[in-house]
């Protein structure tokens, strides 16, 4: 199955990235019902009705078995990466787009940053899906009571990361780069990354879309 590009599909609309930090919770999950969602790897698991879920290793998927609960679109990238993802296109119907390792994240509906994370990968799917606003839930960046995920740990053969350090340094440097007319928001309560404005998941979804930060501080005088 050789890599597609990425419909602007959502021009200027909010969208939801969740992935499956510690904070993930059916009742968070149960709050994004409704809204244009992006899940992240098994994020699924609490939003099987998702639009979209993405997963960048080949691994995942298979020991997921292609997720077969999922009711949306699945997506991972092609590239320079150890992963053959090009095996599990046509056996689990996953969308390919090409990948590739830069800072920032990418505005070629060609091809997507790795960020060195799925997460990454997946808000910037959402960006080039035409989002404006993008709210961040699950992405905690940190172990929270012993736990890297809402589950706990991956089983093996997958690896589970030793440090968030790297992570944090991609969405950093994409945030110095991010186009003027996107909002990423952090809805993740006690989240490590502190590069975008932190909010509730309440203030993230009753803004008006496309409303800029500064808009949202003056609003609240």
């Amino acid at each position: 199955m050789p890599t597609r590009a990425i419909d602007r599909r959502w021009p200027g609309a909010t969208v939801i990235v969740a992935a499956p930090g510690p904070s993930l919770t059916p009742e968070v999950a149960e709050q994004c019902r409704g809204q244009r969602v992006v899940a992240v790897q098994d994020a699924y698991r609490l939003m099987p009705w998702a639009d979209v879920l993405y997963g960048c290793d080949r691994r995942w998927w298979e020991l997921h078995g292609g997720a077969p609960d999922f009711q949306g679109e699945r997506w991972a990238t092609l590239g320079t990466t150890s992963n053959d993802n090009e095996a599990i296109a046509d056996k689990y119907g996953v969308r390919l787009v090409a990948g590739k390792s830069a800072d920032g994240f990418s505005l070629d509906p060609s091809v997507i940053h790795y960020g060195s994370n799925s997460g990454f990968q997946a808000v910037n799917l959402a960006l080039l899906f035409g989002a404006h606003r993008i709210v961040l839930v699950g992405f905690d960046m940190r172990i929270v009571d012993g736990r890297r995920h809402f589950f706990g740990d991956h089983p093996k053969p997958l690896i589970n990361t030793p440090s968030y350090l790297p992570f944090i340094a991609a969405f950093e440097r994409a945030a110095r780069k991010l186009p003027p007319h996107v909002e990423i928001l952090n809805a993740t309560p006690g989240s490590a990354l502190t590069c975008f404005p932190k909010v509730t998941l309440n203030e993230a979804l009753a803004d008006p879309v496309g409303r800029r930060p500064a808009e949202r501080l003056a609003a609240a005088d």
